[in-house]
């Protein structure tokens, strides 16, 4: 009997940016960018606890840790080097966990995209340990998932608002169960309100384009040792009852602001 090969696709970290277009060809802003206006509260805590760990308890261990010979320096110039390699290697920590945990997202989510095109990822350019956690994300999705009838419509589909001038990229739109639903995956510590402002804008994304949806679902991956895996299904209703395209396109709004109020200061 033949066995079928199955293609292996390996994972691109350095994707282009995606310009969202309308019609007439005018580039309008992106979900996540005009969310980006919004203060996100979660992470200033993250990075304050991340990067308030000590480095080095001496002078002498930074020294050797960075190879620095402290007998062809003066004690004034050794403190100050020791110092500033603290603080170099402190912030080289804290961004080094950001990306670390921000790519545990990314190949987990990629391992998905190849599912629905019927391939399988080539791990051979990926942390042996950044894929373990990865396939532990997966374990956790499928069981969550099990039993359910889930027929994909799109995936990772670009989707614009001619509307509301701006667009984004849908992670997933099915019907689960026989109900129009969005998936979206996210891989973080916890399901933070801000990911609600991200969902009903693409929730509105795909009702303007056609596409009706009864149910929104956010779908938290984990991205280190100890966080739990985390699903929130709401409905359409009660995520426009709530407020969350407001507070969206009140993002919006100020980054068109901000942007015209740049150009406007050209003129001077």
């Amino acid at each position: 009997m033949e066995t079928k090969t199955i293609e292996k696709v390996k994972i691109n970290f350095n994707e282009p940016h995606v310009t969202y277009r309308l019609k007439t060809g005018e580039a309008v802003v992106g979900t996540t960018t005009a969310l980006g206006m919004l203060n996100k509260p979660a992470l200033p805590i993250w990075g304050f606890n991340t990067g308030k760990e000590p480095m080095y308890s001496s002078l002498p261990e930074a020294l050797t840790a960075n190879k620095v010979k402290a007998y062809k320096l003066k004690k004034s110039d050794a403190m100050v080097l020791a110092f500033n390699l603290g603080q170099a290697r402190k912030y080289s920590n804290l961004y080094g966990q950001r990306d670390k945990a921000a790519n545990i997202g990314t190949i987990a989510h990629e391992i998905l995209k190849a599912r629905e095109q019927g391939l399988e990822v080539d791990n051979s350019n990926i942390a042996e340990d950044d894929w373990k956690l990865a396939l532990k994300c997966l374990e956790s999705h499928d069981k969550w998932f099990s039993g359910m009838d889930i027929e994909t419509i799109l995936f990772e589909k670009e989707l614009v608002s001619e509307i509301h001038r701006y667009g984004g990229t849908i992670d997933k739109y099915a019907y689960v169960t026989g109900e129009e639903t969005l998936i979206d995956y996210k891989s973080g510590k916890d399901i933070y309100i801000e990911y609600f402002y991200q969902l009903t804008a693409y929730v509105n994304l795909l009702i303007e384009n056609g596409y009706p949806v009864k149910r929104a679902i956010i779908v938290n991956m984990p991205k280190t040792k100890g966080d739990n895996f985390k699903v929130d299904s709401k409905s359409v209703e009660s995520l426009f009852e709530a407020g969350y395209f407001d507070v969206f396109r009140g993002a919006k709004d100020v980054y068109y602001a901000t942007k015209k109020i740049k150009k406007y200061g050209e003129v001077f």
